[in-house]
């Protein structure tokens, strides 16, 4: 796979578990624009209120600013591929503000080390709790009903494999597995406060390595930028960025990452 190619199927991949998960929420549904494609749901929050698949010109930015209005959190997303090469100008001028940015990063001949043997959640009792697990270590400071909010999209997003590490019954890390397109995505890679520090983050990478290395396939995953070298220490290289943008909004909400 050529780079161009690679870039384009990462990005699609990430593309397809935001969906996923946005289309997992209350009465969320999906808008359809020339220049972008949206998810809008109930839920407040950018999980289920964005934009992503880019190709914006001033007219279509102003479609997207305004559906962006309606709505009290909402994220744009641009990712690598996307189009034209000015789309932060374009998204400035239309009003919108960047809010963060992370790194896109793809292995494209995995090679694992010694891993962990990640299980699947199979029932969805088991998705349930890795879920809540998941909610739990991105959202410390929201609210129980929010987190509650978050575990159900996470749940009912079927298309996405939760899979989970467990230590005398209790869930110690977890990770979430995007197989659509031409890449496997590694999403929410989390481990348990207590259990940090003891090379069960680099066993859990090891393992989605070898997940990818099986499949055929090259992984990809975004995180934020002051974890780039550790991953590149996997064998993983930055690609490019995921950029997010917003509309000043007097309030901040938390983002889910899935890094």
């Amino acid at each position: 796979m050529t780079a161009d190619p690679l870039v384009r199927a990462a990005s699609e991949n990430l593309v397809r578990t935001y969906f996923h998960l946005g289309l997992a929420t209350e009465q969320a549904q999906v808008v359809e624009d020339e220049g972008f494609r949206a998810c809008v749901g109930m839920f407040e929050h950018p999980i289920c209120n964005f934009a992503a698949s880019l190709d914006l010109d001033p007219w279509s930015a102003r479609r997207l600013r305004d559906l962006a209005a309606d709505r009290p959190a909402f994220s744009v997303y641009a990712l690598p591929g996307d189009r034209p090469a000015q789309l932060d100008e374009i998204l400035v001028r239309a009003g919108f503000r960047p809010t963060y940015r992370l790194t896109q990063m793809v292995a494209e001949t995995p090679d694992p080390g010694p891993g962990v043997e990640m299980v699947r959640a199979e029932t969805h009792a088991a998705r349930q709790r890795v879920a809540r697990f998941m909610s739990s270590q991105f959202f410390t400071r929201q609210t129980d009903a929010f987190r509650a909010n978050v575990s159900h999209a996470t749940v009912e997003a079927a298309k996405l494999e939760l899979y989970e590490l467990e230590e005398r019954g209790r869930t110690v890390a977890a990770a979430m597995i995007c197989r659509e397109g031409e890449c496997t995505g590694l999403y929410n890679l989390c481990v348990a406060p207590r259990n940090r520090g003891k090379g069960i983050g680099r066993a859990v990478v090891d393992w989605a390595l070898g997940l990818a290395r099986t499949a055929g396939t090259p992984i990809t995953l975004q995180c934020d930028g002051r974890l780039e070298t550790w991953y590149a220490s996997r064998g993983f290289r930055t690609t490019g960025y995921v950029e997010a943008y917003a509309l000043p909004k007097p309030q901040p909400v938390d983002i889910m990452t899935l890094d």
